[in-house]
């Protein structure tokens, strides 16, 4: 196993796109737990962190369900809809169609389509570096200790 602290310089830039896709985009913390996700749906490390994060941000066990399985939750009002669609396509390493681009206009600002779009990537890069660096994932008493953390931080920042 290996961890980034062995590379300080790219642990601290990994780490500064980290603070600025959770703590200062323009999205809510519900926006971003779907997006978090849906992007590593495929990956249990990130699951492991964003299933709890998002099931306290509202997100129903229903809905986890279907986005583990590559579907949007239909029950998703239109802009969480519309974010999940897009970070889908993303993640699928396609093109946004126009239609999906004009339904992310109607909802978000210019801003918070780059932002919904980072959050999207770093997530991807968060799961291809625990895979490939083979991290394990915490016991449940530092997964929860994380989720307190981060909700207490989410707190403070929106």
């Amino acid at each position: 196993m290996y961890t980034l602290a062995l590379a300080p310089p790219g642990l601290a830039a990994f780490a500064a796109l980290n603070t600025y896709t959770q703590y200062g985009t323009h999205l809510t913390l519900l926006q971003r737990e779907l997006t978090s996700l849906v992007a590593t749906r495929d990956v249990h490390y990130g699951w492991a962190h964003h299933a709890p994060l998002a099931m306290a941000a509202g997100v129903t066990e229903e809905q986890l369900i279907l986005i583990r399985e590559g579907r949007v939750p239909r029950d998703l009002a239109p802009p969480e809809r519309a974010l999940c669609d897009y970070a889908f396509e993303i993640s699928s390493g396609r093109r946004i169609p126009p239609r999906m681009a004009e339904a992310m206009r109607d909802h978000f600002a210019p801003h918070q389509i780059v932002d919904a779009a980072l959050l999207t990537a770093y997530s991807i890069a968060v799961a291809a570096l625990a895979l490939g660096l083979e991290v394990p994932i915490e016991p449940p008493e530092t997964l929860q200790f994380e989720l307190e953390w981060q909700r207490h931080r989410s707190a403070i920042t929106t």
